[in-house]
């Protein structure tokens, strides 16, 4: 099921559920008042009750899937570069991605990333952002990631990164990096600070830490 498909069933869900509220809300007063039997109330929790069978089509449909399925790789196309998720999914190969060189976007935000992973990545000229939080990424690794030609936003963090590795990583970083994230990795606010302010001329680099 499309995302498109989803939102539009949920939207529709709880129209129905607005829908059987007021119904129940005009016809409720004289069911109250003993004016009416309660029976009159059937329409609306009818109502209710498919609104909400309509709007939990989409999460049943999910989890049956990942129940079914799995949760795989996942590809998009994001103002026109191509990109790869696998964040939580259910692999533990990540070799595919030598054999992606077009890949512009990657997300694999995972515990099982290490440096060994990294290694493929090298395959990857175009890359352009990518996300690693939460990965058990060390110095060493970081390291990998300055001969990546095209890398402009890196996202590293919650990992073992140490003050030490971010600094020898900043003094000499993949040649567009203008984004970083390091989040919880305690690095000094001075480092990050210094390699912002040695941007190339007409550049802004920009930190999260």
């Amino acid at each position: 099921m499309s995302e498109q498909i989803g939102v539009v069933l949920i939207f529709a869900g709880l129209a129905l559920v607005v829908a059987g509220l007021i119904v129940g809300a005009i016809r409720g007063i004289p069911v109250l008042l003993g004016r009416a039997p309660a029976k009159q109330l059937r329409r609306s929790l009818a109502l209710v009750a498919a609104g909400l069978l309509v709007g939990a089509t989409p999460f049943v449909w999910q989890e049956a899937y990942l129940a079914i399925v799995g949760l795989g790789l996942r590809e998009r196309v994001v103002e026109g570069s191509p990109a790869v998720v696998l964040t939580g999914w259910d692999r533990d190969d990540y070799s595919f991605l030598a054999e992606r060189p077009e890949i512009e976007i990657l997300e694999m935000a995972n515990p099982d990333v290490t440096d060994a992973t990294l290694d493929l990545l090298t395959a990857l000229p175009r890359l352009k952002e990518l996300t690693l939080n939460d990965a058990q990424i060390t110095d060493a690794g970081l390291i990998k990631l300055t001969t990546l030609p095209a890398l402009e936003i890196l996202r590293i963090a919650r990992t073992p990164i140490t003050p030490d590795g971010a600094k020898a990583f900043l003094d000499e970083p993949p040649p567009q990096l203008l984004q970083l994230d390091v989040s919880g990795c305690g690095i000094p606010t001075s480092t990050l600070r210094a390699w912002k302010n040695a941007a190339p001329s007409g550049k802004e680099r920009r930190y999260v830490n």
